[in-house]
């Protein structure tokens, strides 16, 4: 609706205008997605975002006229009212237990700021482990709740390190870690991004660190995977960046190639050679998988910042990719903050379980969402919302009740004086999303308030043939003595 901030023929003459200007890096933004009051400096910021970039092949519109074309079709402000409601409370039972925080101290000097937790296998112990990764003080740990009540491991401290994988890089037969190490979690172009190996000491039960890159863009992921096919591991990195600096790049191993020319293996971090896949920023995710079936490992990347896209990068066998798109958003302030691949009709391909809630660049949003992407076999992927979540940044699927199919949970993460806005408002934080039947989900709330979870795991940590999860705690700001992350162990009878 246009009011009478633009007449009709006003909004006529400029939509050109504005559509040719912004949509040309990214898809045009709906006025929708901001209120009145929030145009002018969304309206400025990309006004200053083209002057930056060094362009001046665009016309550029009136500064009054691209403000009054978004507000007039903008909303005063958000209908938060459905928040206002309780979600359902689930009826499942977990029991909490919570992790990285010792019972005797009274205080501790900095909060938690766990972007990243996972079940992996690090050679150590006899049994995977919660690795995680925490920026406020840098440490990679290692945590096995089933090792004497709990035992715990410092593995390594990097600058802000925000994902942790498991592999042999080196092929000597013992477990390493790969990080992918930030350097910067607040937003700009800065060069402390890294990507990191934790080599595994032969015959020790220690960590030695080898900076694989450096100077890099904030990196937000790192995934190992032969993509050459030469029965070594590369590694697929997504360099986040942020205005001016971000990609996503492929490391080929070559460690085989120096030892069988009689080079100096020990000089390992030269023995990886960069090649760039994409130059656009704002990748989060890269997970690894052959998403076609045709013996190729693939990765299929999460892109945000304005581009907001979900796409599959196919593999011809020789590291080279071809990209097709499973998702693109109508909005760049869509908010997308993570994926995971599962398979979540049980139909025997892999879908993509997604999240749009990025609450640190414009804030909290009511239509920030958790979406299932159902592959049918062709590009794009089928889109199904399953609900509405404020703030999500990370869903897991799993099958919680053990009835056959997959239940997802999820969890929200507010930037800190957002997180303080709504604290009054009956927002779910960790929402488990129930399949009553196939693909209908029923929301239900784990735990209302606490909007600070970045990362979740799914698995069943004890073995006793209930699904688990463990959920991780962000905050900047001290708030009590908050653990680095809670398990939630499944209490449920097995059916």
């Amino acid at each position: 609706m246009i009011t009478s901030e633009m007449s009709a023929q006003g909004h006529a003459r400029i939509q050109d205008e504005v559509q040719a200007f912004c949509a040309d890096c990214h898809v045009m933004p709906l006025a929708s997605s901001s209120t009145k009051a929030d145009w002018e400096a969304e309206v400025d910021q990309g006004f200053m975002l083209y002057e930056t970039s060094g362009r001046s092949d665009l016309k550029v519109p009136a500064r009054e006229d691209v403000v009054s074309f978004f507000k007039s079709q903008a909303p005063e402000k958000f209908d938060w009212s459905p928040w206002l409601r309780s979600v359902p409370k689930c009826e499942w039972s977990f029991k909490t237990q919570p992790i990285g925080l010792a019972i005797d101290e009274p205080s501790r000097s900095r909060p938690p700021g766990v972007t990243n937790v996972r079940w992996l296998d690090i050679g150590l112990m006899d049994s995977q482990a919660l690795v995680y990764c925490d920026i406020g003080t840098g440490a990679v740990v290692a945590h096995w709740p089933d090792r004497n009540g709990g035992t715990t491991k410092h593995l390594a401290t990097l600058f802000q390190p925000v994902h942790a994988e498991a592999c042999d890089l080196d092929g000597d037969g013992y477990r390493d870690v790969i990080v992918a190490d930030i350097g910067e979690f607040d937003a700009n172009d800065s060069e402390l991004g890294r990507v990191v190996w934790l080599r595994r000491k032969p015959l020790q039960e220690e960590f030695e660190q080898i900076v694989l890159l450096s100077g890099l863009g904030r990196v937000a992921d790192a995934r190992p995977a032969d993509f050459d096919n030469d029965g070594d591991m590369d590694l697929v990195i997504a360099e986040f960046g942020w205005r001016s600096s971000g990609r996503i790049v492929l490391l080929e191993n070559r460690l085989s190639v120096a030892k069988d020319s009689g080079q100096n293996p020990e000089r390992l971090a030269d023995n990886f050679v960069v090649h760039e896949i994409d130059d656009r920023h704002g990748t989060i995710h890269v997970p690894v998988t052959d998403l076609n079936g045709d013996g190729h490992l693939d990765f299929v990347a999460a892109i945000s910042q304005g581009y907001e896209t979900v796409e599959a990068f196919l593999n011809n066998g020789e590291g080279e990719f071809h990209r097709e798109v499973v998702f693109a958003a109508a909005d760049p302030a869509f908010g997308l903050s993570g994926i995971q691949l599962v398979d979540m009709d049980l139909d025997g391909d892999l879908d993509v379980l997604m999240t749009n809630g990025d609450s640190f660049d414009r804030g909290v949003k009511p239509y920030h969402a958790v979406w299932w992407l159902e592959n049918e076999g062709t590009y794009p992927y089928k889109e199904h919302q399953l609900c509405r979540m404020p703030g999500v940044l990370s869903a897991k699927a799993g099958d919680f009740d053990g009835d056959g199919d997959l239940d997802v949970v999820a969890g929200s993460l507010m930037a800190g004086p957002i997180r303080d806005q709504f604290r009054d408002f009956q927002m779910a934080s960790v929402v488990m999303l129930a399949q009553t039947e196939q693909g209908v989900f029923r929301k239900t709330s784990l735990e209302d308030h606490v909007h600070q979870h970045a990362s979740i795991e799914v698995d069943d940590f004890d073995q006793d043939g209930k699904v688990d999860f463990a959920i991780s705690n962000l905050l900047r700001t001290a708030r009590g003595n908050e653990p680095d992350a809670v398990i939630w162990w499944n209490q449920s009878p097995v059916p």
